[in-house]
């Protein structure tokens, strides 16, 4: 399978040991927004994500978000052909 093929990105999803709202967080942190606009977008408050961020890091091994998002893309939490992840790229471009 060719590496830029979509379904590489998908092998693992379900593998994570993260509950739903877990992946939700994830996937937020993943698309670059801070922990302020996490807790908006989900309406929760900043420190509930900071606790879920914690979390999400010892669960995955990971030491910062940049490790998390890398997680997040190898086991399909964060879809790179979504418009969400699109718009991100065009605004850090």
């Amino acid at each position: 399978m060719p590496l830029d093929s979509p379904n590489i990105y998908q092998l693992h999803s379900n593998r994570l040991p993260l509950t739903p709202r877990e992946h939700q967080v994830l996937k937020e942190l993943a698309l670059g927004s801070s922990n302020k606009l996490i807790a908006k977008n989900l309406s929760i408050s900043t420190y509930t994500v900071d606790g879920y961020v914690k979390e999400i890091y010892r669960k995955l091994g990971v030491r910062n978000r940049s490790m998390a998002a890398v997680m997040a893309l190898h086991h399909g939490i964060l879809d790179i052909s979504s418009p969400a992840m699109a718009s991100s790229q065009k605004n850090s471009a």
